[in-house]
């Protein structure tokens, strides 16, 4: 990481500041204890009465989901946006700035997890070697410039940076000896698992992953609202191996996989979305 902001500092003075303008900074993983799995990098809040923006939702591109499995969440994303254009919480962006590999990410998962993506620059050797982990990288300066030109131009004073994708996450065991484990997917959203699975195996998850910025690009929170949780099968777990999500997943997650724990029984991923923007916004 060191390496990275001496390197960018070399080609500031070599070439001047357009190189350092198109490079992220990342910052260090944050171990989580638990759900609910958020960081705030300010002590900043949104105060009653902000023009909060939001640019559509998005694929999580540095999970390499690739080209099936991103049309196969398509579906599921459209619905997204629209539920999110519709709430009320925050007004679309007119445009999304450019390009999108300098946009800020999210990480919120298992640190091995975090250490296979060491080609997307978010590594470093000061993670934890387990457990679960967050960790943001900031945009670039270009792509700071561009977003604060469209917040400035709808007076937005924040903007929220959501993306769905895959992730990993570890499960629990309550008490000492006890058989029975659990996975906390987010905000008061835990869901039990057979009791097969090891506590130090990582378990695949659909995940929405999010961050607030201020209108000039900084990151001031970030964190991650867990959907679905696709748990292997004993002999999956015997092998290390993952339990890869199917279109007929993400058809039910998209119409009949509700929270059955809450009033009047809503959708799981509409109550993930809604945790997300509360919990970035510090909104009740």
């Amino acid at each position: 990481m060191h390496t990275r902001f001496a390197l960018c500092s070399f080609v500031f003075l070599a070439v001047g500041a357009s190189g350092c303008a198109t490079m992220r900074s990342y910052s260090h993983p944050r171990a989580l204890v638990g759900a609910p799995y958020y960081h705030s990098y300010t002590g900043v809040r949104v105060p009653e009465g902000s023009v909060v923006a939001h640019l559509p939702i998005g694929i999580d591109e540095t999970a390499g989901p690739g080209g099936r499995k991103r049309s196969m969440l398509v579906p599921l994303l459209d619905a997204m946006n629209g539920f999110l254009d519709a709430a009320g919480w925050s007004t679309r962006l007119d445009s999304a700035p450019a390009p999108e590999t300098e946009a800020p990410w999210a990480y919120v998962g298992s640190a091995p997890g975090l250490a296979e993506r060491r080609g997307s620059g978010g590594w470093s050797d000061e993670s934890p070697s387990a457990g679960m982990v967050i960790q943001i990288a900031s945009p670039s300066r270009r792509w700071a410039e561009r977003l604060r030109a469209l917040a400035a131009r709808q007076q937005a004073d924040f903007v929220l940076v959501i993306a769905l994708g895959p992730g990993e996450y570890y499960l629990r065991q309550r008490g000492g000896l006890s058989l029975r484990k659990e996975l906390q997917l987010g905000t008061g959203y835990t869901v039990p698992v057979a009791w097969l699975n090891a506590v130090d195996q990582p378990i695949q998850v659909l995940h929405l992953t999010g961050l607030l910025l201020s209108r000039d690009g900084t990151v001031l929170r970030a964190g991650a609202e867990g959907i679905i949780a696709k748990q292997p099968s004993f002999a999956l777990s015997l092998l290390h191996l993952q339990n890869p999500l199917t279109e007929s997943d993400v058809a039910s997650i998209l119409a009949s996989l509700h929270r059955e724990d809450l009033d009047g029984q809503p959708l799981v991923w509409q109550v993930a979305l809604e945790n997300l923007v509360r919990q970035l916004l510090g909104r009740p």
